[in-house]
């Protein structure tokens, strides 16, 4: 019996079923997001083209090179990176992001010029009552200093994403006019930011609905709508699933979630979900390399049990799931092997399901480690003397431990004999 990736006609799907879309963008912004956590940090350049180019393999077409703005350092990475992309010719949307600030859009340009890649700037722009508030700026003011750096890109010939930072908290008037003010300039995209990962997936719908309607009815010319929302609340995911039945054309994400504070969309989490979803044709084989790549160059540490790339995702050392896990195996069908256990299947980014022995574990945990390891499988004392040595450890035994505590057993009973 072989079963698709996504389904499978043996378990019954409450999901509720959305039409599928043929195309959806994700922008890859861990280069430019990963390094404003506090606590990663921040790759050389060396690292930093690696983790770019295996954003192509993943199906990715878009990603953010940085904030060369931000210093002579960040400068030079995002040249080196844009050089790279001409270099290997990669089919990757590049941009670099800038506040709104001639300064910032200048350097945005020096890179494009010295790099020859037709970059794209990403100006932010904060427009929500409380940012205004702190900053001690009146919207006008903000209208002000977004229409001279959008014209000053413009001028200059660079496409411009118009980014509304905090467009989750910002009223709805103050939002329409300020999104009807970056049409009128002249941009390629308008951004919809959830900068404090305020929102709900609910009103994540509510927000993008008032968007793309003020974007179709006044805008005569294609302009992309994005979404880009922050993990404050553990919504993050949610809340990018819900801007893709919304409609929007691209999502941004981070591996493994790296941005400030708590973090944004996890690019994994979100490619596997839209990969199950029938939004994501590409393969996602190299996924868990992509993460361990981002992990060692940001210095973070992957959770033993985060979905998709955790070292625990794909292992069970409970009785229950390893007695019909096992069964599975030895009918040598990988696929029912993969979706007995878990809605994501180990294959779908190149993994394997993994039975250990742990003090949760029963005699059938041991036999099929037996088994695999190739020792006699049919012996029972032995699986017996093994399972209570781990149960007595209190913890999951690793290859290494159950090899030497099997010989140790045996040869023991071999000079008793």
């Amino acid at each position: 019996m072989t079963l698709p990736d996504e389904t499978t006609s043996l378990h019954y799907d409450w999901n509720t079923p959305r039409p599928r879309r043929s195309v959806i963008d994700v922008a890859d912004v861990t280069l430019c997001d990963a390094p404003q956590s506090p606590s990663v940090v921040d790759p050389g350049q060396r690292d930093k083209r690696r983790l770019l180019s295996l954003m192509p393999g993943l199906g990715v077409r878009s990603a953010a090179l940085g904030h060369p703005g931000s210093g002579p350092r960040q400068f030079a990475d995002a040249l080196d990176l844009a050089r790279e992309l001409v270099r290997a010719q990669w089919p990757i949307d590049a941009s670099c992001t800038a506040r709104a600030a001639v300064k910032d859009i200048a350097h945005v340009l020096d890179v494009r010029e010295r790099s020859g890649l037709d970059l794209e700037a990403a100006i932010a722009v904060a427009i929500s009552p409380v940012r205004l508030a702190a900053e001690g700026i009146t919207l006008d003011m903000t209208h002000e200093v977004a229409e001279r750096s959008v014209s000053f890109a413009l001028c200059a010939g660079v496409r411009v994403t118009g980014v509304l930072e905090d467009a989750s908290r910002t009223p709805p008037e103050h939002l329409a006019d300020f999104v009807r003010h970056m049409l009128d300039l002249g941009v390629s995209a308008i951004r919809v930011c959830d900068s404090a990962g305020h929102l709900t997936p609910d009103g994540t719908r509510s927000l993008l609905r008032f968007v793309t309607q003020l974007v179709r009815l006044r805008s005569g010319r294609p302009v992309r709508i994005e979404w880009q929302g922050q993990n404050d609340r553990g919504m993050a995911l949610a809340n990018a699933l819900a801007a893709v039945d919304s409609g929007v054309d691209r999502v941004l994400a981070s591996a493994l979630g790296l941005g400030e504070r708590s973090g944004t969309v996890a690019m994994e989490q979100l490619l596997v979900n839209l990969r199950l979803s029938g939004h994501w044709p590409h393969t996602l084989a190299g996924l868990v390399e992509y993460c361990d790549s981002a992990a060692v160059s940001f210095g973070v540490a992957i959770p033993f049990g985060a979905p998709v790339v955790g070292r625990d995702a794909f292992r069970t050392g409970t009785a229950a799931r390893a007695t019909a896990l096992v069964k599975a195996l030895r009918s040598s069908d990988r696929a029912l092997a993969d979706h007995v256990g878990s809605a994501v299947p180990a294959g779908l980014v190149g993994a394997e399901t993994q039975v250990d022995v742990t003090p949760m574990s029963g005699l059938s945990n041991v036999r099929w480690w037996l088994a695999q390891h190739g020792y006699d499988a049919s012996d029972v004392l032995l699986m017996r003397e093994m399972l209570l040595a781990v149960k007595l450890a209190q913890r999951a035994a690793t290859d290494e431990e159950l090899r030497t505590m099997a010989d140790s057993l045996l040869d023991a009973r071999a000079v008793r004999a």
